[in-house]
């Protein structure tokens, strides 16, 4: 069957849509999954941040018992370690590290991998995320702070 204004061997744009139309399939494809992916990976951030905040909450709560019948007020380190890393890992977050910045200061810096959801389709099956958080160990009230 012959179209009007169609001449017999003029073959060569045949199929050429489908490569346009591939590629925007693709691209959307990507976008959306960097779009997705990308805020599922600021909120496991954030819950990152507030895991290590609160574990360091925990660590500074842990008072050396024997100093204190003394009257001196200091944190026991190695309970500090502990309560810490309990708290991390009941939140499921790996990769958990204590540091002492200042005497009365514990730092906590967590690690994670947010699972994606659709750049799992190209290959892309986790994204690193990391979460800080720091917690000063007060000892006594004496006054109003501002």
């Amino acid at each position: 069957m012959r179209l009007p204004g169609h001449r017999t061997g003029d073959v060569g744009d045949q199929g050429s849509i489908s490569f346009f139309v591939v590629g925007c399939v693709i691209g959307f494809f990507a976008l959306a999954g960097l779009t997705f992916d990308g805020g599922g990976k600021v909120h496991e951030g954030e819950r990152a941040d507030a895991v290590a905040r609160e574990a360091a909450r925990a660590a500074c709560e842990q008072v050396d018992q024997r100093a204190v019948l003394s009257g001196v007020y200091r944190l026991n380190r190695t309970w500090a370690r502990q309560a810490g890393a309990k708290y991390a890992s009941s939140a499921n977050m790996t990769g958990y590290t204590l540091s002492f910045p200042q005497r009365d200061v514990c730092k906590v810096t967590l690690k994670a991998d947010y699972r994606t959801q659709l750049l799992d389709l190209i290959g892309i099956t986790d994204l690193p995320v990391t979460g800080s958080g720091q917690a000063r160990f007060v000892y006594g009230v004496t006054g109003i702070e501002g």
